[in-house]
This record gives structure tokens, C-alpha cells and sequence, in this order.
């Protein structure tokens, strides 16, 4: 008899359950039969509403398997599962939820299952924006892909890794792209693994400037006949945000028009989109239109709990308020993310909204915050980093030509009177 059959048989058995009643709205009777007497291991949701009804925990029920099996069967099934809904749906809720399930085991987990333990792990740090936890497990991932010698594996974990970096720190995303591209040249990887690291890398290429390079690569990708919806709308969305930086302001719009199709897929890309939008009527001039978009995104990103979206999309409401004249409303955001915010780029960009609106309400005293943030942008590569210190500079100047022009007009004053 196998040993998850004998483990829910005793179990059944100990509490006086009846197959029928143990059966009843999970799964058939002959199912039941089928685990008791039969090396058979159903469907893991099964599983688990079988081991809540016998009051048996997934750690248990894991303990119980590796100690007879030193292939650790089970294990594989559940992180198989867990990458199904990883590579399916991008499905981070039932991830988490099995992986905290999986806590306290004590069992020494094999390189194979604990490669895809720790990319699993890092994607749920990731999507949760705890960017220092998934740091860590992206590191622990390429260290056991490299040491496993499963290049497909290691091209994988280098670009989830590039990825991250290039929302929030894009300069460190250069190392892991070229080993991922030099690798690609070397080894045969399947299709939908090229796309996503042409992918990754046309969104490095757009963080750095090179919108035109970037074009192209995604060009490329949307020629193909066949790509996943998750790789279709982030083609949509990014050519829509490289085609709003080189000024094709139409071109943008119909790509993010044409992304609608997807945006019942998932909760963060209609985020996503509206986002995006949003961004794109505030430089037509479409303040309404952009008002709308921006405050749908951020309902959205505050809804599903994507806290470092919801912080990018205040600051782009609170630019948008200084660009309409709300400049209380803009101080006001801004204020708000430097109190809470724990990201180092958008502290400074909150900075800088904030040292807008208190100019424009005339309450600006002193201009070491603006050198605060050119200081930082100086250092920081990408156009959008450039842009930001040009914006800082532009202001710096305003500040200066105003403090001189006030100085001649109290001095005309004074001789006046």
C-alpha cells in the first residue's frame, strides 16, 4: 500500500469517517478507494480539502512522504503545482498561500525542488515590492541553477532577476542581462523563454534612453503569430511607453488601446494601462482624461495592494497637480511619500514635486533640497534620470533668477520710500 494511501486511510479510520462522508462535495467514493489501495495521488486541490477534513497538515503529510521516499515525490508535486500557477497566470495569492503552508518543514529540501522553491519565493517578494527579500531568493536562485547546470533554468532566474532591477534600480540590471544574452547564444532555450528575455531586455533598453532600439526588438516580438496574453500586453504597453518617449503620441495610445483585449487577466495589468494612459493624456494635454486614468490605476494598485505602484502613480497625480496648478494637492502627495516612502528614487522625485508646488506657493525657503536631488539624479544613469535632473536644474535657475529679481525690487523700494 503507498504511503499518502496508508496515511489517509489511518487517518480516516482514527475518526470513524466513512469513505462516502470523507468523499462528500471534495471528490467520488471510488477516488477515496482509489488513494486507499492504489499508488494514486489525485489533483493537489483534492488533496488539500481531503487533509482539512482529516485535520492533517501539509507539513505533516510532507514529513511523513520524505521519510519513505528519498526522491521527495510530494515536494515535486506541490512546487509543480505552485509553477503551473507561476507560468499560467502569474497567480502570486496562491503561491504565497501554499508556500506559508510549507513552513516549518524540517525535511532537507533536494537542489531540484529547492531551485524552484526559491524562484517561486522570489516572485511572491517581488510582487509584494519586499524588493530586499526577493533580492536574496533571486540570488539563492541563480546560485542553485548555476550549480545544477540547467542553463534554461539559470537564463530564467537572470532575467526575473534583470527585471526587478530595472523598476527600481536599472543600473544594476546590466550584469545579469549579458550573462542571460551570452548564455542564450550558447545553449538552445525554448521559445517563450527568448521572448521574455527580449522583453526584459527592450524594457533595460527603454530605462537607458534607447527608445528606438527598443522599438525595434519589440516590433520583432509583436510579429510573432503566437505569444502568451502576459507577453502581448507587456509588448502593448511598453512599445505604447517607448513610442510616447520619441513624442509618436498616437502611436502610443493605439498600443495601449490595443492591450484591452488582456486586461481581464489579471488585476495589475488594468493598473498597468490606466497607468500608462494616464501618463500619456497629461503630456497631450488631456488633464481630465489623465485625472481619470491616474485615479483608477491608483484604485486598482490600493485595491489589490501593490503598494510600490500605488506610490508611482501618487507621484504622477502629484505632477499632474502641479502641471493643472493644484499645487496644495501636489504638496500634499508629495509630503505624504517622503514620510512613508522607503524607496530612494521616489523619495527624491517627491522631493523634487514638493520643491515645485512650494515654489509656485511662494513658501519655498532655501534651495538645499533642489542640490539634494541633483545630487542624486548626477549619479543615476537612464534618460528618465536625466530628464528629472533637467527638471531640477530648470528649477534651480527659476529659483535664482526670482531670489535676484526680488533682491532689485525690495532695493527700488526702499529708494522709493
Amino acid at each position: 500500500m503507498n504511503s499518502f494511501g496508508h496515511l489517509i486511510q489511518s487517518k480516516r479510520e482514527e475518526l470513524k469517517i466513512l469513505q462516502r462522508e470523507l468523499c462528500m462535495g471534495i471528490c467520488t467514493r471510488s477516488m477515496i478507494s482509489r488513494i486507499e489501495t492504489e499508488d494514486y495521488f489525485p489533483n493537489l486541490l483534492i488533496v488539500e480539502k481531503l487533509l482539512e477534513r482529516l485535520d492533517i497538515h501539509l507539513t505533516d503529510l510532507v514529513q511523513t512522504l520524505c521519510e519513505v521516499d528519498e526522491k521527495q515525490t510530494i515536494l515535486g508535486i506541490i512546487f509543480g503545482f505552485m509553477n503551473d500557477r507561476y507560468e499560467e497566470n502569474r497567480d502570486a495569492y496562491t503561491i504565497q498561500n501554499w508556500l506559508q503552508k510549507l513552513n516549518g518543514i524540517k525535511t532537507v529540501i533536494k537542489p531540484e525542488h529547492e531551485v524552484i522553491m526559491y524562484s517561486l519565493k522570489a516572485f511572491v517578494e517581488d510582487v509584494n515590492q519586499n524588493f530586499i527579500e526577493a533580492e536574496k531568493s533571486y540570488k539563492k536562485f541563480i546560485e542553485l541553477a548555476r550549480i545544477s547546470k540547467d542553463f534554461p533554468l539559470l537564463i530564467s532566474a537572470l532575467n526575473r532577476i534583470s527585471f526587478m532591477y530595472i523598476n527600481i534600480i536599472p543600473n544594476k540590471a546590466s550584469e545579469y542581462m549579458e550573462e542571460a544574452s551570452n548564455l542564450m547564444e550558447r545553449y538552445s532555450i525554448p521559445v517563450d523563454l527568448t521572448i521574455s528575455v527580449n522583453l526584459t531586455l527592450s524594457a533595460y533598453k527603454y530605462a537607458m534612453g534607447e527608445y528606438l532600439t527598443a522599438i525595434k526588438y519589440l516590433k520583432d516580438i509583436q510579429s510573432r503569430k503566437r505569444l502568451s496574453p502576459v507577453y502581448r500586453f507587456r509588448s502593448h504597453n511598453l512599445l505604447g511607453k517607448c513610442l510616447h518617449a520619441v513624442g509618436k503620441f498616437s502611436e502610443a495610445e493605439l498600443q495601449y488601446k490595443l492591450s484591452t483585449s488582456f486586461l481581464n487577466y489579471h488585476p495589475s495589468f488594468e493598473l498597468i494601462y490606466n497607468n500608462n494612459l494616464g501618463d500619456l493624456y497629461a503630456d497631450m494635454g488631456k488633464h481630465d482624461e489623465a485625472y481619470k486614468h491616474q485615479n483608477s490605476s491608483l484604485k486598482i494598485a490600493l485595491d489589490i495592494k501593490q503598494t510600490y505602484f500605488a506610490e508611482i502613480i501618487q507621484l504622477r497625480l502629484a505632477r499632474l497637480h502641479n502641471l493643472t496648478g493644484k499645487h496644495n494637492e501636489a504638496l500634499k502627495i508629495g509630503e505624504e511619500v517622503i514620510k512613508s516612502s522607503a524607496n530612494h528614487r521616489n523619495l527624491q522625485i517627491a522631493k523634487l514635486i514638493v520643491s515645485e508646488a512650494q515654489f509656485a506657493l511662494g513658501i519655498l525657503k532655501s534651495d538645499t533640497l533642489i542640490l539634494e536631488i541633483i545630487e542624486y539624479f548626477k549619479l543615476q544613469e537612464g534618460i528618465e534620470s536625466a530628464g528629472y535632473l533637467r527638471e531640477a536644474y530648470k528649477l534651480l535657475a527659476r529659483i535664482s533668477r526670482h531670489s535676484k529679481e526680488h533682491e532689485e525690487l525690495f532695493t527700488s523700494k526702499l529708494l522709493i520710500y
